[in-house]
């Protein structure tokens, strides 16, 4: 089964195409021209499709399709319309492919990359002029493509959008900050703890709870209770099947802004020949921040936010440096008189410690996760709970069976 994904820049054009050439209920077959035909089923390429996990769309022909009948939508030789966008499972002749993991970047022939790019200071994946206008296949993202991509120097990677690089050649990689960092950056593809279809909110604190880590590829700590007030409960982990980064973590409750940490941002590197990592590589979420006492009261940490993604297609991948996407450390409950730390971010590998100060009694501020699991915040007698850690995001590995060199956080699945 080929794997597709929606064609952006050509959706509207060509799904009024395919549609507008449908005849209605010509040659014995039942066709369509909106969802709305076939029940509860959709329109897809002129014929009504059902739903069918057994087929990667999701979707499979009625037995009054004509040709494509019994047939999984988008197992057509060039093109399917789904509710409106065009999906390819097979690249037209005129049309070059790059990518195998999470779906190919396609450019028409006319448009394949042939230059030497060299990319060099910050990028904000909404606005950059670096992002190619040529695409004409792939996820919603900011696409650099070039023949031989190499990027020089710290570049820190924001905006909305995850980041694709792809290089016909090979691709090497400096240094690549696409991290959430606390007070600062947001990591480009970072997703909100309130995006209900990427994450899951989890239990949310009560009182003087503190507040749970984001999970992405790992589960999150919960946030420490507070008093004996209830912390946080983390969200259920998911193991990636698109370009997205990790989930924020929980607000610990009362008292001052125990603010939750952000999650980490989205990349996917691909190259035909090889990549070649010689600098660093975060994608790690955001330390939660301590609670401020106020007013004689207290309360929870917030917990870290989870690490993002990080992905690899390529025949040969080579580490001489540092790759890690890990949680951010929750940060410490606040007591009656005394504010809490606030929480550790990841700078290697390692994962970022629990936070804590010597003369407060809050519950102390919970690990990050990294190749080990994110720990829950420490519970307070009296006053208020530490925040969870973030849990780890992940690592993926398409073509190459290894990267070789140095270890990654977490471990490439």
């Amino acid at each position: 089964m080929a794997t597709w994904f929606t064609v952006v820049a050509v959706a509207a054009t060509a799904s009024s195409g395919l549609l507008a050439a449908c005849s209605p209920f010509g040659g014995g077959a039942f066709s369509c021209e909106r969802d709305s035909q076939c029940g509860a089923g959709t329109c897809s390429s002129g014929y009504c499709g059902f739903a069918d996990a057994s087929c990667a769309s999701g979707y499979r022909f009625g037995t009054a399709a004509s040709t494509l009948s019994n047939t999984c939508v988008g197992d057509g030789s060039t093109a399917d319309v789904v509710d409106g966008q065009l999906f390819l499972d097979a690249s037209p002749a005129d049309v070059t492919c790059f990518g195998t993991g999470f779906g190919k970047v396609c450019f028409a022939a006319g448009d394949i990359p042939k230059a030497q790019v060299t990319v060099t200071g910050s990028i904000d994946t909404d606005t950059s002029n670096l992002c190619s206008t040529t695409v004409s296949g792939g996820p919603p993202a900011c696409v650099i493509a070039g023949a031989d991509v190499t990027t020089t120097g710290p570049i820190a990677v924001t905006g909305g959008k995850p980041l694709v690089i792809v290089a016909t050649g090979t691709l090497t990689i400096d240094s690549l900050d696409i991290a959430s960092h606390r007070g600062g950056q947001v990591g480009a593809g970072s997703v909100a703890a309130d995006n209900v279809t990427l994450c899951d909110a989890g239990t949310q604190p009560d009182n003087n709870g503190g507040g749970a880590g984001g999970s992405f590829g790992a589960l999150g700590g919960a946030g420490g209770k507070g008093n004996t007030h209830n912390g946080g409960g983390a969200g259920a982990s998911t193991s990636p099947t698109a370009i997205r980064g990790g989930c924020s973590g929980q607000d610990g409750k009362n008292g001052g802004a125990g603010a939750r940490g952000l999650g980490g941002g989205a990349l996917y590197l691909i190259a035909n020949t090889q990549i070649i990592v010689s600098g660093t590589i975060n994608a790690s979420g955001s330390a939660g921040s301590g609670n401020a006492a106020m007013n004689g009261g207290n309360g929870g940490g917030g917990g870290g936010g989870a690490g993002g993604l990080i992905a690899f297609d390529s025949p040969i991948v080579t580490n001489n440096a540092v790759i890690f996407a890990n949680g951010g450390g929750g940060g410490e409950g606040s007591s009656n008189d005394n504010n809490g730390a606030n929480g550790n971010e990841p700078t290697s590998i390692a994962a970022a410690p629990a936070s804590s100060t010597g003369g407060n009694s809050g519950g102390d501020g919970g690990a990050g996760g990294a190749s080990t699991a994110a720990r829950a915040g420490s519970n307070a007698n009296q006053d208020g709970g530490g925040g969870g850690g973030g849990g780890a995001g992940a690592i993926r590995l398409f073509q190459a069976t290894a990267i070789t060199g140095n270890p990654v956080s977490p471990t490439a699945s």
